[in-house]
């Protein structure tokens, strides 16, 4: 961790109440090949429980993925919020490790649009091998991953000139990924909404981080005496970087640290 990072990161653990919320793949966990094989790094996991019963941290996922499969894969401490589906779906999880979620409330507009999509995407998928389309609770996600530089192009130009411009259809690339969703909701608005039920007539600071291209609209709305941090290579908004999650995982570990033992 470099000198900048340190200063911030101690300034921001000096707050009584801080807000904590976290990308999960390619940041708490490394990327895979199978997204079902991923889980939080020893060490990380480690500094997630203590931060957890720290009475003035709120901590909270935030990620691209279902809560369900979110809580499933990153086993978070009790009291962690989740929001999954890049903020369409919110939920906690209790003191026994059970999943609150709330409802979506999708519209039926939305569920007929939703199967149009998987089904067109399916489609578009079967022309590349190793692509594959996951379904969410409010999106189709397009993965190429596993193809061929050259498939994953030809299938991603059909797929962003084809069903991103369906009326009501946002389209958001990742990395190998670009999913299709019948919500627009980001990570921004994400953490808007966590900025508003962590709030208790004050202002909370934030630290975010994450890897992806997704995780710039939360580094977009992070201000003054919040910690950005990107995880990995790429252009970023994030006012700081580390190189990968293990390195994240020492960051969090540092946090921990100045919670326990403020200057």
């Amino acid at each position: 961790m470099n000198d900048a990072l340190h200063h911030d990161l101690a300034g921001f653990a000096a707050h009584a109440r801080v807000l904590v919320a976290l990308d999960f793949d390619g940041t708490l966990a490394e990327l895979a090949d199978d997204p079902q094989s991923v889980f939080v790094l020893p060490h990380s996991a480690r500094a997630l429980a203590d931060l957890a019963v720290d009475d003035g941290v709120h901590l909270a996922l935030v990620s691209g993925r279902p809560a369900s499969e979110l809580e499933r894969l990153a086993a978070p401490p009790a009291g962690t919020i989740l929001i999954g589906s890049h903020g369409s779906e919110i939920a906690t999880v209790d003191a026994e490790g059970n999943l609150h979620a709330a409802d979506l409330g999708l519209t039926e507009e939305e569920r007929t649009l939703l199967t149009d999509l998987v089904a067109t995407l399916e489609d578009i998928a079967s022309g590349a091998p190793g692509a594959w389309v996951e379904v969410k609770p409010v999106a189709a996600v397009l993965h190429t991953r596993l193809s061929t530089d050259a498939d994953a192009e030809v299938v991603i130009e059909r797929a962003l000139a084809g069903p991103a411009r369906w009326q009501g259809v946002h389209a958001m690339k990742g990395k190998d990924v670009v999913e299709f969703s019948v919500r627009t909701l980001t990570k921004g608005d994400a953490l808007g909404e966590l900025r508003e039920r962590t709030a208790t007539g004050e202002a909370i600071h934030v630290l975010f981080a994450g890897d992806d291209v997704t995780d710039e609209h939360g580094f977009a709305v992070l201000g003054d005496g919040d910690v950005g941090i990107k995880v990995g290579s790429g252009d970023t908004r994030a006012a700081h970087r580390v190189a990968d999650p293990e390195e994240f995982g020492r960051v969090l570990e540092a946090l921990v640290a100045l919670r326990q033992s403020p200057a």
